[in-house]
């Protein structure tokens, strides 16, 4: 169940990562994404010993390394 707490987390992590930035001269909020999972990432793992990393990302469309 998604509490309070969790969307308390999720506020933090997208104001940590964000940043004004201009686009086409206009001043728009924007995320760093790779740092946003990154981020997001840890939290989860801290929360749930079980989190699968590598299929989050995955579905984030993130491209991971994968050594042969």
């Amino acid at each position: 169940m998604i509490t309070r707490k969790y969307y308390k987390e999720i506020a933090k992590l997208i104001k940590d990562n964000g940043r004004v930035a201009m686009v086409r001269n206009k001043p728009l909020f924007v995320i760093d994404s790779a740092k946003f999972v990154d981020e997001l990432c840890l939290s989860f793992k801290q929360d749930n010993p079980n989190f699968n990393e590598i299929k989050f990302r995955e579905a984030t469309g993130q491209v991971l390394n994968k050594v042969a």
